[in-house]
C-alpha cells in the first residue's frame, strides 16, 4: 500500500496579481479605463477617447465586473 504524502485537493485555490497592466484599445493601443463605462454582462460598445472607433467588450458574469488590489478603493 502506497501512503499519499503531498495531496492537495483540499487546498483552496487563490488568484494572486503579479502585475496589473491597463487595457488597450484594439485599435490606436491607447489606455482605456473601463471604470468611465457603464459596463453590463454581456457585449459592450465602448468608443475609444483618443481614436474614437468603436469595439465591443464582453464581460462575463463569472468574473466580477472591478475586482481592485487589496488596499485599493472600489
Amino acid at each position: 500500500m502506497v501512503k499519499k504524502t503531498n495531496d492537495y485537493s483540499h487546498m483552496k485555490l487563490e488568484e494572486q496579481v503579479i502585475q496589473k497592466f491597463p487595457q488597450r484599445c484594439p485599435y490606436c493601443d491607447q489606455p482605456v479605463f473601463y471604470e468611465k463605462f457603464d459596463l453590463k454582462v454581456g457585449e459592450n460598445e465602448i468608443q475609444c477617447p483618443s481614436c474614437k472607433k468603436i469595439y465591443i467588450k464582453v464581460v462575463s458574469d463569472a468574473i466580477p465586473l472591478f475586482n481592485p488590489m487589496p488596499g485599493e478603493p472600489r
